[in-house]
Order: C-alpha cells, then structure tokens, then sequence
C-alpha cells in the first residue's frame, strides 16, 4: 500500500490534471483523512467510503479521500497506472458532486444512495 506521502502527492497529480474552473467554490479544497469509513447499507453490510464530498453553510465546500478505507479496499494500491486511475476517479466523482451541488442537482447523491440501499 502507498505511504500516506505518497497518496496524497498521488491525490495532487491527480487534481493539477484538471481544469482549475472546477474548483471554483470549493474553498476548503482537497484533502485526505487518515480515517477509515464506512457506511451502512440497507441489509446491515458497511461499504467503505473512498471520498467524500461536503458543503456546509457555515464552513463551505470541501472534498475529502479517506487513505484509510483505500488501504481497507485496495490493500496493494501502488503508484502504478492502476492507483492512480483509482484516486483519480474518486477525485472526479467527488468533484462532479460538487459540481452538481453548485448547479442545484442531485441526481449523482440518488444515484449513490440507491447504491447503498443495495448492499
């Protein structure tokens, strides 16, 4: 498994990769938490959360890669074309989140849920 140096330089290639107008209005930015989490389907099985995308009224928006649940999912996550494609991916689901949060949709939030209801 990556360092946890070594995913977040992997998290900020990924980012700098991107047109810098998607990043507009996410003043807390990105960031990674050493956490590992998990969330409850609907049959009582967790799911790891990889990332996290947050908007607060009062602290703004932020979005958050857990290197924790990473470790849990993908235990042989290296710096290979692979890990990256992986933390890239999660990066851009989070961003389109708060993509569609600025525009007022939701539609990726149902989609994830209904994901969830199924576990």
């Amino acid at each position: 498994m990556l360092s946890l140096d070594e995913f977040t330089r992997l998290l900020r290639e990924a980012a700098d990769q991107l047109p810098g107008e998607i990043f507009g209005g996410l003043n807390l930015g990105v960031g990674v938490s050493e956490q590992t989490k998990t969330k409850l389907g609907a049959s009582g099985r967790r799911a790891y959360v990889l990332g996290e995308y947050r908007a607060s009224r009062s602290m703004g928006r932020g979005i958050l890669l857990f290197y924790g649940s990473f470790a849990r999912v993908y235990p042989s996550l290296s710096e290979n074309e692979e890990g990256r494609r992986l933390i890239a991916d999660v990066l851009k689901h989070e961003l389109l989140h708060h993509l569609e949060s600025q525009a007022g949709a939701r539609d990726l939030e149902i989609a994830d849920a209904k994901r969830l209801m199924d576990l």
